[in-house]
């Protein structure tokens, strides 16, 4: 789906794709926000991304940076990342053009260790001085189904983990025909099906969030164009008792 967009319209909507997920444990009510800002970005290691990145963080102020479909190989960003005090990462580069994950931390902050990593999915446990211990499924979903089938088959073998789960990014899928808006009749229910049963396979709880509730577009206008909500945030239960008051925030 990425391939709808033309390089001028990706960086119009540079930031229109954003999730700011703080979490607020009734536990520790003293404690800092955690907070973890992804962004698919289509394309980063140019001026305009530099640019915009660099504000997001100096606004928002996230510990844990997710990056999705980056373009370029980590090893051309590492040092702009550092110099913003981003000094970890686990990765997934992109073969060739395509793709793929960034997950970049303040280590001062927190610690991210990475425990499985594939081509569409990153988990992680995240540890934070006096909190529970948790772990992060950073998703970036192939717009091909057949190798979705393969993301979604990573994610069913952990759904039985006992730690708290969030997984969050990019799937490349709606779950009900609310989460497409349309002139085009090739809307699919078996498609949308389909999607929900593997949320429900792996026991997990959408968030919601504020802000735009369509986070894809495909940029044409009047009849041709097609929105959808392609990204989001969802947990299961023990991660949803944890952090009862976590919200997601889409960033226009």
């Amino acid at each position: 789906m990425a391939s709808m967009r033309s390089m001028g319209n990706d960086h119009r909507r540079i930031r229109s794709i954003i999730r700011d997920l703080e979490s607020d444990p009734p536990n520790f009510p003293s404690m800092d926000l955690l907070k973890l800002l992804f962004w698919n970005c289509h394309g980063a290691d140019n001026k305009n991304f530099n640019r915009n990145i660099t504000e997001i963080l100096r606004a928002h102020k996230p510990e844990i940076l997710i990056v999705m479909e980056t373009k370029v190989p980590y090893s051309k960003m590492g040092t702009f990342f550092n110099r913003l005090g981003f000094t970890a990462s686990t990765i997934v580069d992109p073969v060739g053009r395509v793709g793929r994950i960034w997950i970049i931390w303040h280590t001062s902050h927190v610690n991210v260790r990475a425990s499985y990593v594939s081509s569409q999915v990153i988990h992680a446990t995240i540890h934070k001085e006096d909190y529970e211990e948790w772990v992060l499924a950073a998703v970036y979903a192939s717009p091909n189904p057949i190798l979705r089938e393969t993301l979604w088959n990573e994610l069913e073998v952990a759904e039985n983990m006992d730690k708290p789960w969030l997984v969050a990014g990019d799937f490349n899928d709606y779950a009900n025909q609310s989460e497409r808006r349309s002139f085009s009749n090739s809307q699919s229910i078996t498609k949308t099906q389909k999607f929900l049963e593997r949320i429900n396979n792996c026991n997990l709880i959408d968030l919601g969030s504020s802000g735009p509730r369509m986070t894809w577009t495909n940029n044409r206008h009047g009849l041709a164009n097609t929105m959808e909500r392609l990204d989001k945030a969802m947990c299961n239960i023990a991660w949803r008792t944890l952090y009862p008051e976590a919200t997601v925030k889409v960033l226009p």
